[in-house]
Parts: structure tokens; sequence; C-alpha cells
């Protein structure tokens, strides 16, 4: 019979490279939001802030849009060319909603206001959110890099798995048992050899299908 050969699947390689490729733009964004976009937005509002909290105005007051339908808070910012941190605007809200008696304290007001959107633990965050996501990245391409770096031939007298490089033979006269309790579901069968197990798996490896036929009709001879 012809020696049947199979490497890595080309549709699994894309899809898995694509996720990594998706987690390192993830990476990129938390990265970039630590090193440039919370700090950037951070000394963006403080002068903002700094001013209003110089002014006799509490929370109530900040976020009341009787008057003219937009609240003194987003005019302030907007005039300037920003949108109203939310932690602003929401603790604001929230205090009004609640009828929190700090919605009328000056002083709890002017402490919200000098405290930056972003605090050392988000941008902490955002660092740690990018290493996750980097770590994720690398350890997909390694996987995929392992499916590549392992292939398959088999003939008539053996199946040779070789892992980079390394080819390692199976006589099939030494094959003792075959598991094929997930070969129709998840295209996965279980080959028992006394020098070690290997696992062929269809969706990882293109050209698993004809060999699994090839030994499954062996092992029922």
């Amino acid at each position: 019979m012809d020696t049947l050969h199979a490497s890595i699947n080309r549709e699994y390689a894309l899809r898995f490279l694509g996720v990594a490729a998706l987690l390192l733009a993830f990476a990129g964004w938390f990265l970039y939001d630590g090193l440039v976009g919370y700090p950037g937005k951070n000394a963006a509002v403080a002068p903002i802030a700094e001013r209003l909290a110089q002014e006799n105005l509490v929370a109530a007051d900040w976020v009341n849009t009787a008057k003219t339908g937009t609240s003194p808070l987003a005019e302030a910012f907007r005039k300037a060319g920003l949108e109203p941190p939310a932690k602003l605007s929401d603790t604001f809200g929230s205090w009004v909603s609640a009828n929190d008696p700090r919605m009328n304290d000056l002083e709890a007001t002017r402490a919200v206001l000098r405290t930056p959107p972003y605090s050392a633990d988000d941008i902490r965050s955002q660092f740690i959110s990018a290493a996750v996501a980097l770590l994720a990245a690398l350890a997909l391409a390694a996987l995929v890099a392992c499916r590549w770096q392992t292939r398959y031939a088999l003939d008539d007298a053996a199946l040779t798995v070789t892992r980079f490089g390394k080819a390692t033979a199976y006589p099939l006269a030494e094959l003792r048992a075959v598991d094929a309790a997930q070969w129709e579901k998840r295209g996965i069968l279980r080959l028992d050899f006394p020098a070690g197990a290997v696992t062929l798996d269809a969706w990882h490896h293109a050209g698993v299908r004809p060999m699994a036929e090839r030994l499954l009709a062996k092992q029922g001879q």
C-alpha cells in the first residue's frame, strides 16, 4: 500500500493563529491604555477638575439639569473639549439618587473632583491584562508550532511520528490496541504500542482520517 502522510491541518492553524493575533491586539490595547491612554486622560482632566473643585458647588449642583437641560459638570468639561469622566458623573449621580448626605457636602465633592479618573490600580490592571493576553497568545502560537512540527507517516510496516525532526517508528506488528471511543464524535484515535501511546487527532492534522480507516480495518482483521 501507499504511504499515508498527515501534517498540520491548515484550518486549525489559521483559526488558532487568528485567535493569537486577536489576543496580541488586545495586549497592545491594554498596554496602550496603561502607558498612554489612562495617564493621558488623568492629565487632561486634572486642571479642569481642580478649577471646578475651587468653586462652591456641591455634587447635587454639578449634576443638576433643571436649569439648562445639561448639568454644569458636563458643560464645564465639554467647553474644554472633553467628556466628563464617568467616575465623576456616576458618583455624583449615585449620591443624588440615593439621597446620600454627601451630595450636599462641599469637601466630599471636592475630594471626588480631585481624584484622578483612573487610579494606580486601574493602570496596573491594564498591564496585568496585557501580560495575560500576551502569554495566552504566545501559548496558542507555541501550540500551533508544536502541531506543525509533528508529522505522521503510515505504511504497511509502521506508523512513524516525526517531532521537531526526530522520527520514531512504531511497528504495526506491535500494535496492542486501538481506542476508537472518540473517533466518530471528535476524530480522535488512540493507539497503544509497547513503546508508548500515540494519539491521532483529525482536527489537528490533515490526513489522519485515511490513516484511521486503514488502522481500524487492520485492527478488525
